[in-house]
C-alpha cells in the first residue's frame, strides 16, 4: 500500500472514532429518557451518524473504501431491531445505490448480512449493560462473518483473491474496535446520566425489583431490628451458556417474582445486579429471620420451574444473612461465598455454625475451635486493601492455632501445572518457592478423587516420611531443600487440606507435628474441614473482587481513551500516564487499593473537558483569559461528572479534581498547596506534566526524556512534592544515564 494512501486511511479512522464517539455521547444521554420518542430518536441518530461516517470515506486502494458506516446500523438493528435498522439504513442504502458501481452488489449483500447477524444477537434489554468483553465477542460473530463479501467482490473486480485478506482483517478490526467503543461509551454515559438527574430512576429494568441505587439509599440508615439478606443463583452462568441468555433473563424474572412475594411482607427486596439480589427484613428474632430466608431457598426452585413451565431447570439458591448495619454487605457476601463453597443450596448467617448450615464439617455451634477459627478468619478476609490477595501467613498461623496438634505448615498456591510453596511456619525461609507438580502433589496426598473433592487426610510414622522421599527425584534440588528447610526427617504426622476456588483444587494447606506420631486425632480433622471450607471462601471472595476490579480498570480506561479522541493532541496520553502512575506509587510502596484508585483517577483526570467547547479546546493559539479560566473548570466538572458513576471512592475524585494544584499554593481549582493535596494527585501530577513534555503538541515539539526530568527536579518544592519528585527520578534514573 501506497504511504500517501496509509497516511489517509489513518486519518479516515481517527475521523471515524471522533464521530462515533460524539453520537456515542448523544446516545447514552438518551438512556435517562423514556417515552415513545425515544425509539425513532435513536434511530435517527444511528442513520445520521451513519451518513457522517459515509462523508468520511477514504480510498483504501481502486474500488476499496474504508470507513464504519456500517458500525452504527449494526447497532441499531441490535438495539432496537430489524424494522428500525432498516429505516436507519435507508440514506446511506439510497445513496450507494445511487452511486453504482462494479461493487455495488458486495456492499449490499455486506449490508444485509450484518444487519441480519446483529438481529439475530440481539440485545434485548432496555439499557446498554453488557460487559464489555460480551460487546466485543457479539460484534466479531457479527462483522467477521459479513466482512466475507470482500472475497467475491475481488473476484468481481477481476482482482486476485488473495489480495482481500488484508482489506478483510481491516474492515473486521475497524468494525469490531467502533462497536466496543459506542457500546463502552454509551453505557459509560447512559449510567452517569440516569443517576445525575433527579428523578433517577431506581427500578431495575429487567425485574421491576428496586436496584442497587435503591438498595444503598435504604441500606443506610437500616433499624436495629432489621437483616440483610443476601442472595445468588447457583450455577447461574452455567444455565445461560447451555440454556441462552432469553432463558437466563427469564429465569431472573421469575425468581424475583418469588422471592418478592415470599420475603416482600417482612421487608422490600432488591436485584443488585447479575443473579445477585438482597432483601432488608423487618424481623422480632434472629429466628424469625432464618426462617423467612430459609422458607425462600426452598420454595424457590419448585416456584421457578413452574412459572416458566420449565421442569428441566435446576434453580438453587445460596445466600448470607446478617445484622443491617454499615458493614453488612461485605459480611453477608463471605457468608454468601462459604455458602457457595459448602456445597450451593444453602443459606449461612452469623450466629450459626457452618454445621447447622448443611455443611460437611460435623462440629457443632458451641465448639470454641469453631469459634476461634471463625472470629480469625473474618478477621483475616476483611483486612488489607480491596483486590490484595489475603494474608496467607495469618491464614497459615489461624490453622496452625486452631487445630489441634498443629505445630508447623506451609500453604502451597497453584499456578498452571505447579503448586509453589508461598509461606511456612516452624522451617527455613528456603522452603519457600519450591515447587511440586499436579501428579507429584496427588501423590502426596494418596486419593486424587478425594484431593479433587478437597477432603483432607492424615498421615503419620514411617508411611508419611516414605511418600514425602517418592515425591522427587533423590539428588533433586527440591529433595534437598526437604531435607534441610523442610526438616523432612523430623516429620512425624501431617494433614493435607486441599483448598478448592470455583470448582478446582487452588491451594495446598500441610499442617504438620513434628513431635508425635499420634497428634492429629478425630477433632484435628473435623476443625482442618471446617478451616478448608473457610479458607476456600476467603481466597474465592479474593479472587472475584480482584476480578471485578480488573474488569473496572478496564472500562474506565477505554473510557479515557475514548475521551483522547475529541482532544486531538493527547493521543496515548491516557494509557502512558496511567502506567507512569502505577509504577510511581508502586515504588511508594502504595497499596493495592491506593494503586487502583490511582490508576482510575488517572483513566479520568481529563473527564471534565467532555463539557469544555470545542472553540476553547480544539484552539490552536494562545487561550484568552476568559477562556483560561473556562479551561481550568475541567478539573471540578470531571470530578462532578465522576461522581455520577457507581462505586468509585472518593480518592478517584480527588486526584480528577487536584491533579492541577501546586505544591507552593498556586494551582487550580482550590489553591491547594503542600500536604493538603490529596497523595493520589499529587503522585499523579508529576506523571501528568512529564508525559506532557516528552509528547508533541501543535505549540511544542516533544522533549527528550533527559530534559523533562531535569525540569521535573526543577519543580520540586514548587510546583511538585519533594519527596514524590525524589521517588520519580530514582525510578526513572537510567533515563538519565547515570545512578539515582
Amino acid at each position: 500500500m501506497h504511504p500517501d494512501v496509509a497516511e489517509t486511511l489513518i486519518g479516515a479512522f481517527y475521523v471515524n472514532l471522533c464521530i462515533l464517539t460524539t453520537s456515542a455521547l448523544l446516545m447514552g444521554l438518551t438512556f435517562s429518557r423514556r417515552g415513545r420518542w425515544v425509539a425513532p430518536l435513536r434511530a435517527a441518530l444511528y442513520g445520521l451518524t451513519s451518513v457522517a461516517l459515509l462523508l468520511f470515506t477514504f480510498p483504501a486502494g481502486p474500488e476499496l473504501f474504508i470507513d464504519l458506516r456500517l458500525v452504527p446500523l449494526a447497532l441499531a438493528a441490535y438495539r432496537l431491531g430489524p424494522g428500525w435498522a432498516l429505516l436507519a439504513a435507508l440514506p446511506v442504502t439510497a445513496y450507494r445505490v445511487w452511486v453504482g458501481g462494479p461493487a455495488l452488489g458486495g456492499t449490499l449483500l455486506h449490508l444485509t448480512l450484518v444487519l441480519l447477524l446483529a438481529s439475530s444477537l440481539r440485545h434485548r434489554g432496555a439499557a446498554p449493560h453488557l460487559p464489555l468483553r460480551e460487546n466485543a465477542r457479539r460484534s466479531l460473530l457479527i462483522f467477521g462473518p459479513a466482512a466475507l463479501t470482500v472475497f467475491p467482490t475481488f473476484l468481481l473486480l477481476g482482482r486476485p483473491v488473495t489480495d482481500a485478506a488484508l482489506p478483510y482483517l481491516m474492515v473486521v478490526t475497524f468494525s469490531v474496535l467502533g462497536f466496543s467503543l459506542w457500546t463502552t461509551v454509551v453505557a459509560t454515559v447512559a449510567r452517569a446520566s440516569e443517576r445525575a438527574a433527579p428523578d433517577a430512576p431506581t427500578t431495575d429494568l429487567l425485574t421491576g425489583l428496586p436496584d442497587r441505587r435503591a438498595f444503598e439509599l435504604a441500606a443506610a440508615p437500616a433499624g436495629a431490628d432489621t437483616y440483610l439478606l443476601l442472595l445468588d443463583l447457583d450455577h447461574f452462568r452455567a444455565l445461560n451458556e447451555q440454556h441462552g441468555h432469553e432463558v437466563g433473563d427469564q429465569v431472573l424474572q421469575a425468581a424475583a417474582q418469588v422471592l418478592e412475594r415470599q420475603l416482600g411482607r417482612a421487608g422490600p427486596v432488591y436485584r443488585l445486579g447479575g443473579e445477585e439480589f438482597a432483601a432488608l427484613l423487618r424481623a422480632e428474632s434472629v429466628q424469625d429471620a432464618r426462617q423467612l430466608a430459609d422458607r425462600a431457598r426452598r420454595t424457590l426452585p419448585a416456584q421457578v420451574t413452574a412459572r416458566l413451565g420449565r421442569p428441566d431447570l435446576r434453580v438453587t439458591l445460596s445466600g448470607g444473612l446478617v445484622t443491617a448495619g454499615p458493614d453488612a454487605l461485605p459480611r453477608a457476601e463471605r457468608l454468601l461465598y462459604a455458602a457457595k463453597q459448602g456445597g450451593r443450596h444453602r443459606i449461612l448467617d452469623s450466629w450459626q455454625s457452618a454445621a447447622e448450615a448443611g455443611t460437611t464439617t460435623p462440629l457443632n455451634r458451641t465448639s470454641p475451635a469453631v469459634s476461634t477459627l471463625r472470629t480469625l478468619l473474618q478477621f483475616i478476609a476483611g483486612n488489607g486493601d480491596p483486590g490484595e490477595e489475603p494474608d496467607l501467613q495469618a491464614l497459615l498461623n489461624a490453622a496452625i492455632a486452631c487445630v489441634p496438634g498443629a505445630e508447623a505448615g506451609s500453604i502451597s498456591v497453584r499456578g498452571g501445572e505447579w503448586s509453589v510453596v508461598r509461606v511456612q511456619s516452624g522451617y527455613g525461609d528456603d522452603l519457600l518457592g519450591t515447587r511440586h507438580t499436579s501428579e507429584q502433589m496427588l501423590h502426596w496426598h494418596g486419593d486424587p478423587a478425594a484431593w479433587q473433592a478437597g477432603q483432607p487426610r492424615v498421615l503419620a510414622g514411617e508411611e508419611l516420611r516414605r511418600r514425602s522421599r517418592d515425591g522427587h527425584a533423590p539428588d533433586s534440588p527440591e529433595q534437598r531443600t526437604l531435607e534441610g528447610a523442610g526438616r523432612q526427617n523430623e516429620l512425624q504426622a501431617n494433614i493435607l487440606i486441599p483448598v478448592r476456588v470455583q470448582g478446582n483444587v487452588y491451594a495446598e494447606l500441610n499442617l504438620d507435628s513434628l513431635s508425635a506420631e499420634d497428634a492429629f486425632d478425630a477433632e484435628s480433622l473435623q476443625v482442618a474441614e471446617e478451616f478448608g471450607l473457610w479458607a476456600a471462601a476467603i481466597l474465592s471472595a479474593s479472587i472475584r473482587v480482584r476480578q471485578a476490579l480488573s474488569s473496572q480498570d478496564a472500562a474506565l480506561l477505554t473510557l479515557g481513551v475514548a475521551l483522547e479522541a475529541r482532544d486531538m493532541e493527547t493521543q496515548g496520553h491516557t494509557r502512558r500516564v496511567v502506567d507512569l502512575a502505577t509504577d510511581l506509587g508502586r515504588a511508594l510502596n502504595l497499596g493495592a487499593g491506593d494503586l487502583h484508585m490511582l490508576r482510575q483517577g488517572a483513566a479520568l483526570h481529563d473527564l471534565g473537558k467532555l463539557l469544555i467547547p470545542d472553540r476553547i479546546l480544539l484552539k490552536a493559539g494562545p487561550l484568552t483569559p476568559d477562556e483560561w479560566d473556562t479551561m481550568k473548570t475541567h478539573a471540578t466538572v470531571g470530578a462532578d461528572l465522576a461522581a455520577q458513576l457507581t462505586d468509585l471512592m472518593p480518592a478517584v475524585l480527588d486526584v480528577i479534581r487536584s491533579h492541577h494544584e501546586r505544591w507552593d499554593g498556586r494551582g487550580y481549582p482550590q489553591g491547594l498547596c503542600g500536604d493538603a493535596i490529596p497523595l493520589l494527585a499529587r503522585i499523579f501530577s508529576v506523571c501528568d506534566v512529564f508525559d506532557a513534555l516528552t509528547s508533541a503538541r501543535p505549540y511544542k515539539d516533544a522533549w527528550n526524556a533527559e530534559a523533562a526530568l531535569a525540569e521535573v527536579a526543577a519543580q520540586a518544592g514548587r510546583q511538585f512534592d519533594p519527596q514524590v519528585v525524589r521517588a520519580f527520578l530514582t525510578l526513572h534514573a537510567s533515563e538519565l544515564g547515570r545512578p539515582a
